[in-house]
């Protein structure tokens, strides 16, 4: 059985892979990169560079790119710019296109990395991932959590989920945020 794999970003996708152990093998893995949340383009590039190496790294065979469409994104939140509700619209939005990807594909199973991921509500993202399982007939593959730290070197690894906000929230968390000052 193949199974569409949805990925955001290179770390995330080694800690699915471990996950999958025993569910699925590495050459029935079709790895499907598609985020229009992610900002600027050239982190998209950024990660999509690095999603290509681990691929080829693990020996999957199969890269699905999607084009990068930031106004579907922007279009799914709408007004909603603060978490959680425009979390929980852009993760509504990558699930679906997921399941039309695979139901354009005839795959069968279908997973993804921010099921895995420490930035996101993986119990929300399963949810909706239930829900659209029972609508398509198409399974959600539930990994389990990767534990401790990522053992690849040698590819690009970020520290945001990807949108514009989050973006925005990292920098003001690094830069704005007063440090404790001992003296």
């Amino acid at each position: 059985m193949s199974i569409l794999v949805h990925t955001c970003c290179a770390d995330c996708l080694l800690h699915l892979v471990e996950g999958l152990e025993g569910k699925a093998d590495k050459e029935e893995i079709v790895v499907y990169f598609d985020n229009p949340n992610i900002h600027p383009r050239s982190e998209v590039l950024s990660r999509l560079i690095a999603v290509n190496k681990v691929a080829l790294d693990l020996g999957v065979n199969k890269v699905i790119v999607a084009d990068w469409e930031p106004k579907k994104y922007f279009e799914a939140i709408g007004e909603n710019t603060r978490k959680p509700a425009r979390c929980e619209n852009c993760l509504k939005l990558r699930m679906s296109r997921l399941f039309k990807k695979a139901q354009e594909l005839g795959t069968k199973a279908v997973t993804s990395t921010m099921l895995t991921s420490n930035y996101l509500n993986s119990k929300m993202i399963e949810k909706y991932g239930q829900e659209l399982a029972k609508d398509t007939g198409i399974e959600l593959v539930v990994p389990k959590k990767g534990g401790g730290q990522c053992k690849h070197i040698g590819f690009y690894k970020q520290n945001y989920c990807g949108c514009v906000y989050s973006l925005r929230e990292r920098m003001e968390e690094k830069y704005f945020t007063p440090k404790s000052h001992q003296g």
